[in-house]
């Protein structure tokens, strides 16, 4: 229960670096500028757009309080109650919340400082949405298996083509071929598919299949890596044999496999308890 609205916003030092940046390199560019001003607009526009994207990006907010959650930008607000929600989507690391009605959607940015504990609350608010029996089973998207093998077949023919160039081209090929061989492993060791039977877990590889009954889990958690590009959520699932699994690019999206995870091993975990 919360006392008082909750609300995850970005640091206002972002803010103020975004405007100091942007101030210092439009100056920079009218002052060293010794062309046709005319031929400055394109530029200008394309820096006006980066600006104005960035702007709103950094100043979206999210709000939790014990009856709804709402999100803020300088475009407006949205706000869905609780009991309002009928649907959840999205894509990747983000989640959307939908109306019955589908008009009014809150999808709160994953990149807000404290989203995976917005996750959380989302998840407790209204836990039906997470049913283990309706996400019974829960794949990876194709899409991304060919993207990554575009990328690496893209790596290996820039490595061939540096090989026809010279006698010293195996250099760079060997250097290629390995990235691209780097790709391939992470493809194939990260899970294909999830599938929950009972107080089972079957989790799916190209090769091999593991399954974890919940008594074998210690908890299940909502983590990020930070990247030159933001941060990177992942499903962590610690074992009790002080291991731990990493599940990442399953769908539907990322939100909705921790949420459903944790609801089937609270429930299959009390079971397990009592049961003892």
């Amino acid at each position: 229960m919360l006392n008082e609205p909750r609300t995850y916003r970005h640091s206002p030092f972002q803010l103020v670096l975004l405007f100091l940046i942007f101030g210092v390199l439009a100056v920079g560019l009218f002052v060293t500028w010794d062309g046709d001003y005319t031929l400055m607009l394109p530029i200008a526009a394309i820096f006006g757009l980066v600006f104005v994207f960035s702007l709103y990006s950094l100043t979206i907010k999210t709000t939790i309080s014990d009856d709804e959650i709402s999100t803020q930008s300088i475009l407006g607000t949205k706000s869905l109650k609780w009991t309002e929600i009928n649907r959840v989507s999205g894509r990747g690391h983000a989640i959307k919340l939908h109306n019955m009605d589908g008009d009014v959607t809150v999808a709160p940015s994953p990149q807000l400082a404290g989203y995976a504990e917005v996750v959380e609350w989302i998840g407790g608010k209204r836990p039906d949405l997470f049913s283990p029996q309706e996400y019974s089973e829960m794949t990876k998207n194709w899409y991304g298996y060919i993207l990554l093998a575009v990328v690496a077949l893209f790596i290996m023919g820039i490595g061939f083509f540096f090989a026809t160039q010279s006698s010293e081209g195996f250099v760079p090929l060997i250097f290629f071929l390995i990235i691209a061989a780097f790709i391939a492993y992470v493809t194939f060791s990260l899970p294909k598919s999830l599938n929950l039977e009972g107080n089972t877990l079957f989790i799916r590889y190209f090769f091999n299949e593991k399954s974890l009954r919940a008594n074998e889990i210690t908890a299940v958690s909502l983590n990020y890596t930070q990247t030159r590009n933001g941060k990177n959520y992942f499903v962590r699932i610690d074992l009790k044999d002080k291991k731990y699994i990493r599940i990442s690019g399953v769908g539907p999206n990322l939100p909705i496999v921790f949420l459903v995870l944790r609801n089937w091993h609270r429930k299959h975990a009390m079971i397990g308890q009592t049961i003892r």
